[in-house]
């Protein structure tokens, strides 16, 4: 029965477990007028001292990332490992000229010293790594 204990004791001291955080991310649809395509800005949480558009998502040369539709960009992100939470409208302006955007709330789970934002780069990211 000792030995039993001892090796289970063991075996549960030598397991190394890993805190998994949740992280959130907001997307937000941009329609590009005239065109069938959208692109989308993402909000982390992070301090915005720069216009909303260098919030767009771009490529590695910094060339806005742009999606055949809504869904298309939801993909995107679920292959970066992003799971889809909830959506929501905003509607601005006035009657006969309100506006409306979707936002999407996404999340990840991710192991602790994990990066959650692998993969993702804004046009406010792009240019602080270009200087």
């Amino acid at each position: 029965m000792r030995k039993l204990s001892a090796t289970i004791l063991a075996l549960m001291l030598s397991t190394v477990t890993f805190a998994q955080n949740r992280v959130f991310c907001e997307i937000v649809e941009q329609a590009i007028s005239f065109k069938k395509s959208t692109k989308v800005t993402i909000d982390f949480g992070q301090k915005r001292e720069k216009a909303l558009r260098k919030q767009s998502m771009v490529d590695e040369n910094g060339n806005n990332l742009i999606f055949n539709s809504k869904i298309d960009a939801l993909n995107h992100m679920s292959k970066l490992g992003w799971e889809f939470l909830q959506a929501y409208t905003v509607v601005s302006g006035s009657d006969g000229d309100s506006k409306s955007q979707i936002h999407w709330l996404l999340y990840k789970d991710v192991e602790s010293g994990e990066d959650p934002y692998k993969g993702i780069i804004t046009k406010e990211i792009h240019d602080k790594t270009e200087k």
